[in-house]
């Protein structure tokens, strides 16, 4: 649980450090736990702290689907904080059939000044479900690669680049980055183990952030020149990054009622 924390303060850090430089905060989605006793603790904390994570856009996963269904039903109760679900989720290819469930949009777009010129980034997710285990009648899911074409068509006049969150494994993400032209970023969210480095196919740059959030996945882009340049990092959240202040006295919340489930288990 103590990603966000530290997270958030090498974010703050930034900020101070590059006060004209826009920056976006994107999460690619599987925030949750599921499958252990104590998941129903852990995930009401890291809704909590992902709302308050301050994000620009989070992916709707298949990994989170069923969390996020159930946070729903737990706010509907008065149980969560209904604010806590005015997350900003992007899906291209999953649309919700039910009022209940958080809102989920196809895209968002930022606007930003950037060495005087407006740069207008649009941001997508596309969730993906190869073995079809969600539920249709719940869900209207569509293939990732035609989703993906039709949105990034609908992106193209609004946007001068766009990003795009999902779940599918590094192997399709390479595939989609060739078949379907115009994403300049590709954050690859897939349960990889091992550090994978940055891939520049065509246009299109595919990161893959690290499990957990033991670091932050950080891709620099230069836009001063003719053609953009970018230089990506992994930033190690160990513990010379501080925790920051709000978010750190929320983890110890978190952890003190984690350590109380587990020591009554």
């Amino acid at each position: 649980m103590g990603g966000f924390a530290r997270r958030m303060s090498y974010w703050n850090a930034f900020a101070r450090k590059y006060p004209a430089v826009p920056s976006l905060r994107l999460d690619g989605g599987s925030i949750f736990n599921s499958g252990v006793a104590e998941a129903p603790v852990v995930n009401r904390w890291m809704l909590e702290g992902t709302f308050k994570s301050a994000l620009d856009a989070c992916n709707l996963s298949a990994w989170d689907l069923p969390v996020w269904a159930e946070m729903a039903d737990l706010a509907e109760a008065g149980l969560v904080p209904k604010e806590y679900l005015k997350l900003p989720l992007v899906s291209a290819n999953c649309k919700p059939k039910s009022a209940n469930f958080p809102a989920v949009e196809r895209y968002v777009v930022k606007e930003y000044a950037v060495a005087g010129k407006r740069v207008r980034i649009g941001i997508t997710g596309l969730l993906f479900d190869p073995e079809e285990r969600i539920s249709r009648r719940d869900f209207a899911i569509q293939d990732p690669a035609l989703a993906a074409r039709q949105v990034l068509d609908e992106l193209r006049d609004k946007t001068d680049y766009r990003v795009v969150l999902t779940d599918m494994d590094i192997g399709r993400a390479i595939s989609l980055a060739v078949v379907v032209p115009g994403i300049h970023l590709m954050v690859v969210s897939h349960n990889y183990e091992a550090v994978s480095e940055a891939q520049q196919i065509g246009e299109t740059l595919i990161v893959v952030p690290v499990n957990e959030g033991r670091a932050v996945g950080e891709v620099r882009v230069a836009l001063a020149g003719a053609k953009p340049e970018s230089e990506d990092r992994f930033v190690a959240l160990d513990r010379t990054v501080l925790d920051d202040p709000a978010l750190g006295e929320l983890l110890r919340k978190a952890q003190a009622q984690l350590d109380g489930f587990l020591n009554r288990k």
